[in-house]
């Protein structure tokens, strides 16, 4: 079997608000109304076909697309659709100089399209590749970005609240009073049950972080994501050994994750299939907090259906999965290009049960989707 042909649809989908994170500094990073992505088509000369998805681009970082499928081809066209392995030593050879969270994702969806043809040519669910499933569903975390409006949060929460959800992860870092006051509502509207992370993205300072995280565990947090700029272990380290709340960092290959289990700087590792570049690498950091100890939640870089049909895939396989996830991209996005859209059952993801990625992608939908914008 090999791949004989491609084809890339450009989409844009809006959020169901613009939503705010914050940046190193404590800065808030911009808004973010409405999402790009590219979604592959790949085609085998046996008929077979698989999907993969280039989930949130940064507006910074859109390729042209006549370009870009270029470029993807030149890693498809005429190679077997098992050479997973191959694929991604490849690409990462050629991203070498550096091409930001583009090279990521681009290994991404060829590492779904590729997995996607191998389950669906053996009449099986992707996770039957690796194993087998360990699990039938996934918690999910409901992320509750920054926003300034109280009663808005409120409401947002409240919301989730009747949907069934009982996990949820607060966006902070900017404004600690503010903060705090989000997070009190957070917890009272949510309940004493309820669980709950907090996420700084590197808004506080290697001194601030200690005194904020204390300040908010009042509010009995399960874990505070990313306190302090991620690129000095020993810095997350020695924010760790002041709290008594669990320290949890973004692992996108097994280098960095070797180097926060020597520094002994968390305690959980955030895993996403686009941060790693699929499921193929992901397992290999699963592996790294595996052997460690550590725990393992799913982030996400928010995707829509496809990549959180992926997504599943990895956490059906992930025993260790010790904190909700925060797979929240079907609730957030105004439309999907799903067939049959992803949908939340208390709070939780099922695990897909179809054969490869379980999914169907609906073309009409992508054709009615490309060049949409936000209102």
């Amino acid at each position: 079997m090999q791949i004989r042909k491609i084809k890339l649809y450009p989409v844009n989908v809006p959020r169901q608000y613009g939503t705010v994170i914050a940046q190193a500094g404590g800065k808030a990073k911009r808004t973010v109304a409405e999402s790009h992505f590219f979604f592959l088509e790949v085609t085998t000369d046996t008929g077979v076909v698989g999907w993969g998805e280039v989930s949130d681009i940064e507006p910074s970082e859109l390729p042209n697309p006549d370009e870009y499928a270029e470029l993807l081809a030149m890693f498809l066209v005429g190679r077997s659709p098992f050479e997973v392995q191959r694929m991604h030593r490849e690409l990462r050879e050629h991203f070498d100089t550096g091409k930001g969270s583009l090279a990521a994702y681009s290994a991404c969806a060829i590492d779904m399209a590729m997995l996607d043809i191998q389950g669906r040519a053996a009449g099986r669910p992707v996770y039957d590749l690796f194993g087998g499933k360990v699990r039938n569903d996934v918690v999910i975390s409901w992320v509750a970005y920054i926003r300034d409006d109280l009663t808005l949060l409120r409401e947002e929460i409240a919301d989730k609240v009747a949907e069934g959800f009982r996990a949820f992860k607060l966006k902070v870092g900017v404004n600690i009073d503010l903060d705090e006051a989000r997070l009190a509502i957070l917890r009272e509207v949510a309940g004493k049950d309820a669980n709950i992370k907090v996420d700084a993205n590197a808004g506080w300072s290697v001194a601030d972080a200690p005194r904020h995280i204390r300040r908010l565990h009042k509010y009995n947090l399960s874990g505070v994501e990313t306190p302090v700029p991620r690129e000095d272990p020993a810095n997350i380290a020695a924010v760790r050994r002041q709290v008594g709340v669990p320290i949890l960092e973004h692992v996108s290959d097994p280098a960095y994750g070797l180097a926060l289990v020597k520094a002994g700087a968390v305690d959980v590792f955030n895993i996403a299939t686009t941060g790693c570049g699929g499921i193929w690498p992901a397992r290999q950091v699963v592996a790294i907090a595996d052997a460690a100890g550590v725990g393992i939640l799913l982030g996400s870089t928010v995707e829509l259906g496809p990549g959180t049909l992926a997504q599943l895939h990895l956490a059906a396989t992930i025993r260790n999965l010790t904190l909700p996830s925060d797979l929240i991209g079907p609730g957030m996005y105004t439309d999907d290009v799903l067939a049959q859209p992803l949908r939340y059952d208390a709070g939780r993801l099922r695990i897909p049960t179809g054969v490869g990625l379980g999914g169907s992608v609906d073309v009409a939908k992508l054709a009615r989707l490309r060049g949409r914008r936000a209102p």
